[in-house]
């Protein structure tokens, strides 16, 4: 019995000795902090960490971040600024997100560009939530790119999305591929080059209290584009449509098939202006939501 309570202590010892190594940490990116770059912390960070950026611009940095569970906090996004200056980490984005459950507050993305032009300021690759609040994405080919990741929820709140696109039209402000959900709230997205202010292929789309401004000059194609459907909420969001936009439709919805099953439309409380000399405010090829 003794030998046993002293194994049993021992392993209790050893436990509590491997927390403080396990623990979540946080790494300090910027002049005289541990890491210099955001790219040096994204090589070391483990899951749960917190990544905390200093105010400045870092130009040509881009990374790949892996850690789970993980949270990146900018100054703000006029303040923590990362410049792609025309790369992308593995020829995908500014900055890849691989782990699950990752939140970013507080950066402005600029600049990303590969040779598929699909770079993006964020490349979204996994499953899990993906949290971004009070972020910019500008000027990059994508501002944001998510693959096929069935479980993926991603939510966007008081996020800029502006002058994004590779100016071929296959490219937009935010693309959001084969998701569970997205949710899209007190946003703005505009003055994407070619493509598209936001394109989703979500199972589910959530917008609401966004701005769709494309002014005098925009050239966005369709301000809101649920292509394969889904459950689509679009409340309380403004939409203005340029006099040079080269298509007349503000939202679209279900106009390329193959639509998820049970798809609707719910649109409520939103206000359209359409500056062409004509145009559709909404095309939907899915039922609209009854009131």
């Amino acid at each position: 019995m003794k030998r046993l309570l002293l194994v049993l202590l021992a392993l209790a010892m050893s436990a509590f000795a491997q927390d403080p190594a396990a623990a979540p940490r946080e790494l300090r990116v910027g002049p005289g902090e541990a890491f210099a770059k955001p790219s040096d912390a994204a090589r070391a960070a483990r899951d749960g960490d917190t990544v905390r950026i200093a105010a400045g611009t870092w130009r040509g940095d881009v990374c790949v971040w892996r850690a789970n569970d993980l949270t990146i906090l900018g100054a703000g996004a006029d303040a923590t600024i990362l410049d792609a200056e025309g790369r992308a980490a593995a020829g995908k984005g500014l900055w890849v997100v691989q782990g699950t459950n990752v939140a970013i507050r507080g950066v402005t993305l600029r600049g990303a560009a590969c040779p598929d032009r699909n770079g993006a300021g964020i490349r979204h690759e996994a499953d899990g939530a993906l949290t971004v609040t009070d972020c910019r994405f500008e000027g990059s080919e994508n501002g944001v790119l998510s693959g096929v990741a069935t479980n993926a929820v991603l939510t966007f709140e008081r996020c800029v999305f502006r002058g994004n696109g590779a100016g071929d039209g296959q490219s937009h402000n935010l693309y959001i591929g084969r998701a569970k959900r997205l949710v899209l709230r007190d946003c703005a997205s505009d003055h994407a080059r070619e493509g598209h202010a936001l394109k989703s292929r979500a199972l589910e789309t959530v917008v609401e209290r966004c701005v769709f401004d494309d002014g005098d000059d925009g050239r966005s194609s369709y301000l809101v584009d649920c292509p394969n459907g889904g459950r689509v909420r679009i409340a309380g969001c403004r939409f203005v449509q340029s006099p040079v936009a080269p298509n007349g439709t503000m939202v679209s919805v279900g106009e390329e098939g193959g639509l998820y099953p049970g798809s609707v439309l719910d649109q409520r409380d939103n206000r359209f202006e359409n500056r062409r000399a004509n145009g559709t405010e909404i095309r939907s090829l899915v039922p609209l939501a009854t009131p």
